[in-house]
């Protein structure tokens, strides 16, 4: 017996879609679309330590260049050494009105992702820059799929030294990442890439303080 042909997908877009529901992805679509960087947080509820160490559980156990397995992580999650650690970290460059989250809505967890030096001083490997990005996302997906559900930020922006208020030594370790987490307090939608009103693909927010997050079709993507 002949079956119908589908009718072919209007767009690059609605193919993706279609795909997914083909495959059993929308479970990892929605995941994906919803674990968007955060950047406030709910402080009066703090991430467990156990679940930064299962988190931390799970990025080692992600993929890594030849499997020699050169990262390291330290995670922080007592209200202190948190503190400490916050104030170290730049937010969000395109947001030149805002500093930062206020009291109240800092990350209540921190793990730092970390490379070994091949010898004191010496740069890591180039490879771990790949390790930590697989790292720091299978991080972010997992806390995500969390019950209740636990946002990510990824950082690269803080000093040299900021491996010192870790108490962590700078001649053997080299910081790739700085990973804070939390429960959210704020919306994050996936948005058209001409959707900031300045005209930019920046990140931006509205009124409502809803976070925007411009991305390209596929279509534009694909080459």
């Amino acid at each position: 017996m002949n079956e119908a042909v589908p009718a072919a997908p209007s767009s690059v877009e609605l193919m993706a879609k279609q795909g997914c529901e083909k495959l059993g992805l929308e479970s990892f679509d929605a995941l994906v679309r919803r674990a968007r960087t955060c950047r406030r947080f709910d402080e009066s509820m703090r991430v467990p330590r156990e679940f930064l160490l299962e988190l931390a559980e799970l990025a080692h156990l992600a993929p890594c260049g030849a499997n020699a397995q050169r990262l390291r992580f330290h995670v922080v999650s007592d209200a202190e050494e948190c503190s400490s650690l916050f104030e170290k970290l730049t937010w969000a460059g395109a947001l030149k009105d805002w500093s930062g989250p206020v009291e109240g809505e800092r990350p209540t967890g921190y793990i730092a992702i970390l490379a070994e030096r091949p010898a004191p001083g010496k740069p890591a490997a180039p490879i771990t820059e790949a390790d930590a990005g697989i790292a720091a996302q299978t991080m972010m997906l997992a806390a995500r799929s969390a019950t209740p559900e636990v946002a990510a930020c990824m950082f690269k922006a803080f000093p040299p030294r900021a491996i010192d208020v870790m108490g962590l030594d700078g001649d053997k370790y080299e910081v790739k990442l700085i990973m804070v987490f939390g429960v959210p307090a704020e919306t994050q939608v996936i948005d058209a890439i001409d959707s900031n009103p300045d005209g930019s693909i920046n990140y931006w927010r509205d009124e409502a303080q809803v976070h925007h997050v411009p991305k390209r079709p596929l279509a534009d993507v694909l080459v």
